[in-house]
């Protein structure tokens, strides 16, 4: 039973984001929610195929600096999040707001990073047998709510502003290498057991800024609606 608590735990970001951005977002309607939300959990499948596919690479597997470095920047960043990307893609601009289509790209993000904390979580137990200690499974559920969980949604943030300027007419590609790079240093610093562990969360509030730097820009040029 408690195993089961801590998997709902992992979505209490999502749901109580989904409940105060439909309350608060003109034009986010529960339906175009929902489907970011799907699209994210269709997202899960090819980046859990290159988790067990690519990463089994030597490069990928090798205990060095260099190996981490590449896995961080090249799987993490780039192929993650140009998955995500594609698949935000999907989500429809037309004749909604730029609120409204940031607050969908949020909820995909924080989707897929729920979804990613369940199957962390899993393999920890699987790996020690962390189902017994309580304590450690909290801990590390709240632990990834705080980073890896804003990670994702920062980032699918950028990602969706990118597709909103690229459709109005600007090639600003600039949001999407952030992401990936941020993504990339993120999971780099994260790894480390060290002091080095705490820059990750430098690169979650850069990712924050730019989301904010970003979306004003969007927000300049933004046609108006019909």
């Amino acid at each position: 039973m408690q195993f089961y608590a801590f998997l709902a735990l992992c979505f209490i970001p999502l749901v109580a984001a989904f409940v105060v951005l439909a309350l608060v977002v003109p034009g986010l309607t529960v339906r175009g929610g929902l489907l970011s939300c799907l699209l994210a959990i269709l997202a899960i499948v090819p980046t859990a195929f290159v988790q067990y596919v690519v990463l089994a690479l030597p490069v990928f597997t090798a205990e060095t600096f260099g190996s981490l470095l590449v896995t961080a920047v090249v799987f993490n960043g780039l192929i993650e999040e140009t998955v995500k990307l594609l698949f935000l893609a999907l989500m429809p601009q037309k004749r909604t707001t730029l609120a409204a289509f940031f607050s969908c790209c949020l909820l995909f993000g924080l989707t897929l990073g729920g979804f990613e904390s369940v199957i962390y979580l899993v393999r920890r137990i699987q790996a020690v047998g962390m189902q017994q200690d309580v304590a450690a499974a909290l801990r590390l559920v709240l632990m990834r709510m705080g980073t890896a969980a804003l990670v994702h949604t920062f980032c699918a943030g950028l990602s969706g502003l990118y597709l909103w300027l690229f459709r109005h007419g600007r090639n600003a590609v600039m949001p999407f290498v952030w992401a990936a790079l941020l993504h990339g240093v993120y999971n780099f610093f994260a790894a480390f057991s060290t002091g080095f562990r705490w820059f990750s969360l430098v690169a979650i509030a850069f990712a924050l800024l730019e989301c904010r730097i970003w979306y004003k820009t969007a927000d300049e040029i933004s046609a108006p609606l019909p």
